[in-house]
């Protein structure tokens, strides 16, 4: 499985979704409730737009799915996320604020769910089921790690006296760059398994003879 690069372009931007996903939620939550004094309710009552985007994330990425490829798709929705992470830790006022964030979750929403069908699309039809289990496990640790790495960065800055805001917000302009790094490498890799003939153009509609079958993404 590893072998097959199309897969693991793919593996790769599911796990770096999952981690800004779970990050985001664990960040924004401690954020609205010690920094912004919200209430647990009304805490939760500002995740229900960015929640419906996620839910929309789906049907919206098995569209696009349709015309492009799942690596792409994949690498165009964290550079959404990267980029709406970082605007989030500059906008205040509720309504911008509620909007980028929204547009984020969304961003990592097609991320970590559009890869589950990228994968079936990345090897052969008999390795389907072996390929989603262990693209599930990895996507799954990596969000888990990422969340203690990320809690243990905000304590740790907490600690050593930066306010609790500017901890959170330098975590997530950190994250923020290694998600966009991440889809920008895994365009520039797809872009040279282009061009060596490896796996298709990013057109659906482009003319491509695959060398193996099972490595289109």
């Amino acid at each position: 499985l590893f072998r097959n690069v199309p897969y693991v372009l793919v593996t790769w931007m599911g796990a770096v979704s999952n981690i800004g996903y779970a990050v985001i939620v664990f960040a924004e939550t401690l954020y609205l409730q010690s920094v912004r004094g919200l209430s647990p309710l009304t805490a939760g009552i500002v995740f229900v737009g960015p929640s419906l985007l996620v839910a929309l994330s789906g049907p919206v990425g098995a569209r696009l799915g349709k015309y492009f490829r799942p690596s792409a798709v994949m690498a165009g929705a964290g550079v959404l996320a990267g980029c709406g992470l970082m605007a989030l830790t500059f906008v205040h006022g509720w309504p911008v604020y509620i909007l980028v964030f929204a547009v984020t979750t969304f961003g990592f929403g097609i991320g970590w769910t559009f890869a589950n069908v990228a994968t079936q699309a990345a090897v052969r039809p008999e390795r389907a089921g072996e390929a989603s289990g262990v693209m599930l496990t990895i996507i799954v640790t990596a969000g888990g790690v990422g969340v203690a790495a990320a809690a243990s960065a905000i304590g740790d800055l907490h600690v050593s006296g930066v306010p609790l805001h500017a901890a959170i917000e330098d975590v997530l302009r950190i994250l923020a760059g290694i998600v966009i790094a991440a889809a920008g490498i895994t365009l520039a890799v797809r872009h040279e398994l282009v061009r060596r003939g490896l796996t298709p153009p990013l057109s659906m509609k482009a003319d491509w003879t695959p060398p193996e079958v099972g490595h289109e993404s």
